[in-house]
């Protein structure tokens, strides 16, 4: 079966996770509930204004797994490079909220990477430094056991 090696972690569950999608379950339920009783009683100005999105203060989307979670494995280095103490997504988080920016989140910040990564590289690019990894291999192990 492909994706044998994953089985053991995916068998692992936090229960801190299993809290947070009974929440967002819930959270997800209520405002669907609201909205099916209110529509009958509104005009579409009423709910223009109620369900106005402010970019400023809001996420632009939310967490729902099905759809918006993804693995990504990288090298250690990588990831610092990307997500590390002084990574490009810990710089532009900064930058976002010198720029009035609440609420940032990590999932907006990885989609933002990964939608400038397929604006700006192409194919060669990417193909380049896999074959650029595979060659640092040649040295010895990229990972070291902890």
């Amino acid at each position: 079966m492909p994706f044998d090696d994953l089985a053991d972690e995916s068998e692992e569950s936090d229960p801190g996770d299993e809290a947070l999608d009974e929440l967002a379950g819930t959270l997800a339920d209520d405002s669907t509930a609201g909205e099916e009783s209110s529509e009958n009683d509104t005009t579409s100005e009423d709910r223009d204004t109620v369900s106005a999105y402010n970019s400023q203060t809001e996420p632009a989307f939310p967490t729902a797994k099905t759809q918006t979670q993804h693995s990504i494995y990288c090298l250690p280095e990588t990831w610092d490079t990307i997500d590390g103490a002084s990574g490009l997504l810990f710089e532009a988080e900064i930058m976002l909220r010198r720029d009035g920016y609440e609420a940032v989140q990590k999932r907006e910040l990885h989609n933002a990477l990964l939608k400038s990564a397929a604006q700006q590289l192409t194919p060669e690019d990417i193909a380049e430094v896999f074959v650029a990894t595979r060659e640092d291999r040649e040295s010895g192990p990229l990972l070291t056991d902890e």
